[in-house]
């Protein structure tokens, strides 16, 4: 199974013109069953919605977008332990907290890829490894 990082949901989403290639290869990555995002990933999309410097969504606007991907995706909503083991990934590989807070989402929904264009492309975390779909546009 995949679990899909923050970026792949913006550029899914983006209009702009500027993002148009890695637009089109978000929304081909993303399949009607069998994904996984978490929390932190509709958070994160959420905020970049309605920044006017980014995708520049209103508020309504974006909370649609988060519902359909609420629909779409297995949601993981965080507890201690993740919190737990998202540290102990933090500590073991030298990552941001927030990029083993996904890698450690990932591992506990089953995940062997995570879909990410904010870590190593090939990097293998434990039983997850990371590839990035836009390496190349």
């Amino acid at each position: 199974m995949d679990f899909l990082d923050t970026n792949v949901l913006v550029y899914a989403a983006s209009r702009r013109a500027a993002d148009a290639a890695k637009a089109a290869a978000a929304r081909a990555l993303i399949q009607p069953t069998g994904q996984w995002i978490s929390l932190q990933v509709l958070q994160e999309f959420y905020r970049v919605a309605v920044h006017p410097k980014k995708l520049g969504y209103t508020h309504e606007e974006a909370v649609q977008i988060c519902a359909r991907w609420k629909k779409l995706f297995s949601v993981l909503e965080p507890d201690l332990p993740l919190f737990d083991a998202s540290l102990a990934i933090c500590a073991r590989y030298q990552l941001s907290y927030f990029d083993s807070a996904i890698i450690g989402a990932a591992e506990r929904c089953g995940c062997d890829r995570v879909f990410s264009e904010d870590m190593n492309d090939g990097q293998q975390y434990g039983g997850v490894r990371v590839e990035n779909p836009f390496r190349g546009l």
